[in-house]
């Protein structure tokens, strides 16, 4: 008999790179977690829930931050809660844990501690933001705490998204009207992508050499989308 210990049933059915999805909700986040699934770059994919379980998809796992196997890149997508349209109407994406300025910290510092080297925070901005100069550095306290973990590097993806859900009531529709306001201010070079192309823009930023820190507002993500395909 062997004396000597068997490996932990994780590191010895991986062989190759682990990414977690953290916020892994809506429409964003779905197609985030299929394109980390189908892309090639990684034989096991883990999204942050509330509990850890299986779901049947070959290389999916979910995981609590407590409970994180050993991971090499993580993809923190953040949402503000209750703003409709951030979950999703039909109920796929229940068991995952939505990310925002209150638990990200907490979500990152789990990631660092499971192994990971490498995290991408996908923080949409407002269409106004995007015009000026805002958006091209570390704009708030949860990225200037991102930056100081040991991770060797740090992108920041700042797209804008347009909604696709017609308003239902009065300020729903003031909203909807003053975000398309908003829209029309972006200079004709700065694309609204569709959650798709934001995901693939995510993997290529991933995919990219390099250590430290760089933020990409909406205006420089043709370049990732274009190196994506």
């Amino acid at each position: 008999m062997d004396p000597r210990p068997a490996p932990p049933p994780v590191a010895r059915a991986r062989r190759g790179r682990a990414a977690l999805v953290a916020g892994a909700v809506g429409r964003l986040g779905e197609a985030m977690l299929a394109r980390a699934l189908s892309g090639g770059e990684y034989v096991q994919v883990v999204a942050l829930a509330d509990a850890p379980m299986t779901l049947g998809i070959a290389r999916l796992a979910l995981a609590t931050p407590e409970t994180l196997p050993p991971i090499d890149d993580v993809f923190v997508l953040l949402s503000e809660p209750g703003v409709p349209g951030t979950r999703s109407f039909h109920g796929r994406d229940a068991p995952f844990v939505q990310v925002d300025r209150d638990n990200a910290l907490v979500v990152a510092r789990a990631a660092r501690a499971a192994g990971a080297t490498r995290l991408l925070l996908i923080a949409p901005m407002p269409a106004w933001q995007q015009v000026g100069l805002l958006h091209r550095g570390l704009g708030d306290p949860l990225e200037l705490e991102l930056a100081r973990l040991p991770f060797a590097r740090l992108t920041v993806l700042r797209p804008v998204r347009e909604s696709g859900r017609r308003a239902a009531g009065f300020v729903e529709r003031i909203a909807s009207v003053y975000i398309s306001l908003q829209l029309l201010m972006l200079p004709r070079s700065i694309e609204v992508l569709t959650s798709e192309q934001i995901a693939r823009c995510a993997l290529a930023a991933m995919r990219q050499p390099g250590e430290g820190v760089s933020v990409v507002g909406a205006d420089g993500m043709r370049t990732l989308l274009d190196a994506s395909t």
